[in-house]
């Protein structure tokens, strides 16, 4: 009688195992070393850290055991977030259709997840190495910085080339963001607007706001990290650098920047919450240390968010370390600091502080700074380092996702706030045409 196919690969397993028994029993009677082998001998199932690294027979062994598996169990691995990078995605991920998406997200989770992500990249020209990145990660936003940058052309065609990749590969567009608040703090230092210390009233605030994002918009910039709100205290690392010391002062300076970007349709992203002026240095280079209390807060520095809250499409929270709060978490990871925030009447997107800079201050990675500010409240995940980390990031939120440690709910609610900010200001691959 003739052997069925799945018989003959049972029997073929079970040759195999014996070969590895016997192998293995030799190895103890010859008192020989033996290798450390994950998941009880396999690979196959285990975390893809630990996958990668696996070589043991049962590892080779491992797609034959696959083929008896559910299609389901198949298309779940499939959304494991744990491509290697430069590979082809699956089609669940390039199609947005509902294979392997049994998340409650509307489409498969690692995809759900990298559209909360805005990351940034070096090199200054289409072949750069992350255009391979792009055409598997539906990433949420990119963003470029004066690395990025040589002129008006090359940015517009840099930008033009995110849009194409993007849109080739079935992704969602993704906001195109860059810094640009002036001076010392813009990505595009021959682009406007001029330094904010230098915008002495609040007509050229807005004037500046406007010529600014009528630039970046030609450039193909949906989004800047601007204006800074932060108060230009004597010392503190916005000195020289913020509208004004005065709360007052600045809240309005803040306001008439926002309506500014507002009218050159392109997304004002006010930061950095819950105001830095009275820092101990700048969160981004090294930690920092806000001293005031939460009554010194809200009589100065949150005065400009306030201002802006109902305005302003995104903010952007703090990386520093605040005594209002606990001292030793940064801003940007604390439920509390965003809480204040939408207590304040904002309704918009919540971008957190640079993911990086933010593991770096509380001890720990970058995918676990990613978790603790989405369960925080923030909307989108800054995260401008290397690929690395941020490959380290998608795979840590995916996991906590499947685990319950964040919550579908709460997933949901940052995608509907992101697609929602996509849709007001028209964001269509490095365009937007908002009213």
């Amino acid at each position: 009688m003739r052997m069925t196919r799945g018989a003959r690969r049972v029997g073929i397993v079970v040759a195999l195992l014996a070969v590895l028994a016997g192998g293995a029993f030799a190895a103890l009677r010859a008192g020989g070393d033996t290798p450390d082998i994950p998941e009880a001998g396999s690979a196959f199932g285990a975390d893809p850290d630990v996958r990668d690294r696996g070589s043991s027979l049962l590892s080779a062994l491992a797609p034959l055991l696959g083929a008896g598996r559910t299609a389901a169990q198949r298309s779940d691995d499939a959304t494991a977030g744990s491509r290697p990078s430069g590979t082809r995605a699956p089609a669940s991920d390039t199609t947005g259709t509902a294979r392997g998406g049994s998340s409650g997200l509307g489409l498969p989770v690692d995809r759900a997840v990298t559209r909360l992500f805005v990351v940034g990249f070096p090199g200054a020209t289409p072949d750069a190495a992350f255009f391979e990145r792009l055409q598997v990660r539906d990433w949420g936003g990119v963003l470029l910085t004066g690395d990025n940058y040589t002129d008006p052309e090359q940015l517009a065609t840099l930008t033009s080339q995110i849009g194409i990749v993007a849109r080739n590969a079935g992704h969602g567009a993704p906001l195109v963001a860059a810094r640009q608040a002036g001076g010392e703090d813009s990505a595009f230092p021959d682009l406007p607007p001029s330094a904010q210390t230098d915008q002495t009233n609040d007509d050229g605030a807005r004037g500046q706001a406007l010529a600014a994002g009528r630039a970046l918009r030609k450039a193909g910039v949906t989004m800047t990290l601007a204006p800074d709100a932060d108060l230009s205290a004597v010392g503190g690392p916005w000195d020289g650098r913020g509208f004004s010391g005065d709360g007052k002062v600045a809240a309005a300076r803040t306001r008439a920047a926002v309506a500014g970007y507002r009218a050159a349709r392109v997304i004002a992203t006010v930061g950095h919450f819950p105001g830095e002026g009275a820092a101990s240095g700048d969160p981004g280079l090294g930690p920092a240390t806000v001293g005031l209390g939460l009554d010194e807060l809200k009589a100065a520095d949150l005065r400009p968010f306030a201002a802006a809250a109902g305005t302003t499409p995104v903010v952007q929270m703090s990386g520093a370390l605040y005594a209002a709060f606990d001292g030793v978490t940064p801003a940007t990871l604390l439920p509390d600091a965003v809480a204040l925030l939408r207590g304040l009447g904002f309704r918009g997107v919540v971008l957190s502080a640079d993911l990086g800079a933010a593991a770096f201050t509380s001890g720990t990675t970058p995918g676990d700074a990613a978790i603790d500010a989405l369960n925080a409240g923030c909307d989108l995940l800054l995260l401008p380092g290397d690929a690395d980390d941020q490959e380290q990031a998608v795979r840590t939120v995916v996991r906590a996702i499947r685990k319950g440690t964040v919550r579908t709910a709460r997933v949901r609610e940052a995608l509907d706030r992101v697609a929602a900010l996509k849709r007001r200001y028209a964001v269509r691959y490095g365009q937007s045409t908002a009213p």
